[in-house]
Formats: structure tokens, C-alpha cells, sequence
């Protein structure tokens, strides 16, 4: 007997060699297009993102709270609204929790609809593009242990987040951002991706903070000579 095959909602048809690995058969893009043609006041509270996110795991929470630091479009207070649920997320998947937890001193902290609804519109599509390219494959680098260790980074790629480093959070967020896909879609070839970008990332937040270091100690001597 022939399965019969529901079509996919218009907007939202996957196409390409990773369309299989979507969690519960829908990707990331999608559930967040619905969110925002779903919300109507004026903000939107960082628990009902949660919410409408369902039962995703770590992976899309990572990314969907990294997404506002990798579009070039200022919000006031997004970033830091949304900066320190990857700490805590991070810490959580670091630590072996197998779902994600919020306090919910987190959860009702809000931003602007407006505002969040302009970022993840601008961030979507190239999101989507992505997403065609990502399929399961080297699996064993996220198994419990692997993920435990991929949350260590991302704490390191948070922690460099949330610091008042110039210019320096676009690289650290795409690294939590490829991470969360890698998590999503169990593509362990995402996995090593993000840790070049990783490296990456450490490599320019130290030498930014290097470089602030050794110019307040210039500063220092010339005002004490």
C-alpha cells in the first residue's frame, strides 16, 4: 500500500539534501516565520519564544538568541535581553542536561515585536539557505559527551558575548548560531565548522582585549611620568 504524504504548508516546503533531518519534519525558519505572523502586541516576551518553539532542545534556543548579534540592525536592548540565555543555556548543555531550563526571570523579560520581528526577517532568508546545506552526517561528534563539549565552547563563545568588546560579537554569535544548527540537524561537519569559527573568535577577542590592556597602560605611565 502507497503511504500518503501530507504536502508541506506553502512557505515552508525543505528542498535539498538536509530537508529529512528537520526536527519533528519542520525546520527552524519555518517555526520562527510562524511566531512572528503569530504575535500581534506590541512585545513579545522571551518565554513565549520559548514556548512557540516547542520541544526543540538546546540547538534552536542557541540559535534563535544569537541571531539578533549576526544582523547588522540595532534594536535597544535585544542583544542583552536575549545575551544571557545562551550563558545559561550553555552552562546547562555544558553540565549534561538533556532539556533546556529558563528561570523565569528570564522567560518574562521582553522586547519590542517590532524591532525583533524587522531582525528575523532580515536574518531568515539567509538562514533558510543554510539550512539546505545541513544533513546528518559524523553523528558521533554529538553524542551526549560530543554536545557536552560543544556547550563548553559555546559558554566560552557566550562569555566573549557578553563582554563590552568592540566589534567583536558578530564571530562568537555565528559560532553559537552554527553550533545550535550542528545540534539541530545532528550535522557533526557544522560541528567542526563552528569550531574554526570558535578559534577564531578567541583569537580576535583576546587580541582586541590585548590591544585595550596594553593602551590603558600607556595611558597609565604617560599620566604618571
Amino acid at each position: 500500500m502507497d503511504s500518503i504524504t501530507t504536502p508541506p504548508l506553502e512557505g515552508t516546503m525543505d528542498t535539498g539534501p538536509g530537508a529529512a533531518a528537520a526536527p519533528n519534519g519542520r525546520r527552524t525558519s519555518a517555526l520562527l516565520r510562524d511566531f512572528i505572523d503569530g504575535q500581534t502586541g506590541e512585545r513579545v516576551s522571551v518565554g513565549a519564544l520559548r514556548d512557540a518553539l516547542g520541544d526543540r532542545g538546546f540547538g534552536v534556543l542557541l540559535l534563535i538568541f544569537a541571531l539578533p548579534n549576526l544582523v547588522p540592525f540595532s534594536v535597544p536592548m535585544l542583544s542583552a535581553v536575549l545575551g544571557l540565555p545562551l550563558v545559561i543555556l550553555a552552562a546547562q548543555l555544558t553540565y549534561g542536561r538533556h532539556e533546556p531550563w529558563l528561570p523565569d526571570w528570564i522567560t518574562s523579560r521582553s522586547f519590542a515585536r517590532e524591532g525583533f520581528a524587522a531582525v528575523a526577517n532580515r536574518a531568515l532568508p539567509s538562514l533558510e539557505r543554510i539550512e539546505r546545506l545541513l544533513r546528518p552526517r559524523l553523528t558521533w561528534l554529538l553524542t551526549w559527551r560530543g554536545e557536552r563539549l560543544v556547550g563548553a565552547i559555546v559558554l566560552l563563545l557566550a562569555l566573549i558575548l557578553t563582554l563590552p568588546i568592540p566589534f567583536a560579537n558578530l564571530i562568537p554569535a555565528l559560532g553559537i548560531a552554527i553550533f545550535g544548527l550542528a545540534i539541530v540537524e545532528k550535522d557533526g561537519l557544522a560541528v567542526v565548522a563552528g569550531l574554526f569559527v570558535a578559534l577564531a573568535s578567541v583569537i580576535v577577542a583576546s587580541t582586541v582585549v590585548f590591544g585595550l590592556v596594553k593602551a590603558a597602560l600607556l595611558v597609565i605611565a604617560t599620566f604618571l611620568a
